[in-house]
């Protein structure tokens, strides 16, 4: 059994805010989609709702998935040569984010899918997430007491 004084001493109160925010945004976002899928249903009908569900997505999840191959083959180029791949990681990690949008049915998320689908804003978010962590990689070690190690 574990401590909850313990935990809720090591939790600060910015990082259980934001953790809270998060939670919320992941429960609003599925009611979001549910709302948009009876008021397009209702204005469509449901088996064009359905088709276009379908349509939508699958093919940007292929599109995902085949630019997350390339990107494997330049990240192994890149590791072969020893250098730095934290650039690549990043925007892998962003088309796997991507792919995954697409294949989840839902039109919010195969909006968030196809946006980070475009280089440029997956080459921004990749760099912003990179710099995030290189900001608070000395806070996330400590948090988790990795930096004894």
């Amino acid at each position: 059994m574990t401590d909850t004084g313990a935990v809720s001493r090591s939790l600060d109160r910015t990082l259980l805010f934001k953790l809270i925010l998060l939670a919320l945004l992941y429960a609003l976002f599925p009611l979001a989609e549910v709302f948009l899928f009876l008021y397009l249903g209702n204005l469509l009908g449901n088996y064009l709702l359905l088709v276009l569900t379908v349509v939508a997505g699958v093919p940007g999840a292929f599109i995902a998935l085949d630019q997350a191959r390339r990107d494997v083959a330049h990240l192994r180029q890149r590791l072969s040569e020893g250098r730095d791949t934290a650039r690549e990681l990043g925007e892998l990690a962003a088309l796997l984010v991507a792919a995954v949008c697409l294949i989840t049915p839902g039109f919010l998320t195969d909006i968030v899918g196809y946006v980070l689908l475009v280089p440029g804003i997956r080459r921004s978010v990749s760099r912003r997430f990179a710099r995030l962590v290189e900001k608070h990689d000395k806070e996330i070690y400590d948090r988790l007491r990795l930096s004894s190690l």
